[in-house]
């Protein structure tokens, strides 16, 4: 097996290896594959060079890899709302997560945070489902817009605090933390390095954070699961997949070089800079039940919230 692997990566230096996203340049995704990329190349033998199809909320991007040849020369750097989200809020959607593609490993996770503005009298998730029970759909919560992750946190944290939160949906992130930081709306929620500012200059309060550990950038603030709310660990994620019916020693050659790619120091250091915390998968069937599982529980938040994406 491991002189096939070995094989297998040399003979990508016959040509260089894309890898999709699809997002423009300079965006997180953006940022993350080409962080990656470099040492992945170096893994395999070869060169990886980025190549972004931006547009349709990463639709457009996920179409080029999953119609791509399973050769090895196309993968892509895919998100949890490209990969696993879009499919249950799009209708006429031309790939399916489970069946278009090869799961090689994740990346790195990205945790939210829940935050208020400070006239908000709630400092933590159960404070804030008892002003939520006690004022029903008047506090207002805005995000970058409808269908994507911070909107059906959202709704996951309105179903398990069997409470209604006034979802405000904007056009990117940015326009949601102006309106927070104002007082327009109550609150937000967003990436975890997206509030680091405006949280210790005391504009913010973040009342938990989604991922399974508390960040290093906020570490007063407790996680959803320390509040007692483990329904609600939220990350996303950045991962790299190829084609549908990539051959198993190739999948395994690629899930190394990943692996072997993020566990260096600098690349860590990179990734966690951009507020990526790095985490990969020990072989390609891992990533494949994590992106099952992540099929699974988000197609029941969306049909269960009736969201559709505009």
């Amino acid at each position: 097996m491991l002189l096939a692997g070995t094989a297998a990566a040399q003979s990508f230096a016959a040509r260089p290896i894309r890898l999709i996203v699809g997002f423009p340049p300079g965006g997180a995704a953006d940022i993350v594959a080409r962080i990656v990329a470099p040492g992945i190349g170096d893994a395999l033998g070869g060169q990886v060079v980025v190549d972004n199809r931006g547009g349709a909320n990463g639709i457009i991007g996920m179409e080029a890899v999953a119609k791509a040849a399973p050769d090895g020369y196309t993968i892509g750097l895919v998100s949890i709302s490209a990969m696993v989200l879009n499919v249950h809020l799009y209708q006429n959607i031309s790939y399916h997560t489970l069946k278009d593609f090869t799961p090689l490993s994740n990346v790195g996770f990205v945790p939210l945070a829940i935050a208020v503005h400070p006239s908000v009298p709630a400092r933590s998730l159960p404070e804030l489902i008892a002003l939520a029970r006690a004022k029903p759909s008047r506090l207002t919560f805005g995000t970058p817009g409808i269908g994507g992750l911070q909107h059906l946190t959202i709704e996951l944290l309105s179903s398990a605090g069997n409470i209604k939160l006034q979802h405000i949906p904007y056009k990117g992130t940015g326009p949601a933390m102006t309106d927070v930081l104002g007082g327009q709306i109550d609150g937000m929620v967003t990436a975890v390095s997206g509030l680091i500012t405006s949280a210790q200059a005391g504009k913010l309060r973040a009342l938990a954070v989604t991922g399974a550990e508390r960040s290093p950038a906020l570490p007063d603030v407790a996680t959803v699961r320390e509040q007692g709310l483990p329904s609600l660990l939220v990350v996303n994620w950045y991962a790299i997949a190829g084609p549908a019916n990539m051959p198993t020693v190739m999948a395994n050659a690629f899930n190394a070089a990943i692996v072997k790619t993020v566990g260096v120091s600098a690349v860590a250091s990179k990734l966690a800079a951009a507020g990526v915390d790095p985490k990969t998968d020990a072989s390609p069937a891992v990533f494949a039940a994590f992106v099952r599982d992540e099929f699974n529980r988000w197609g029941k938040v969306v049909k269960d919230a009736g969201i559709k994406a505009e």
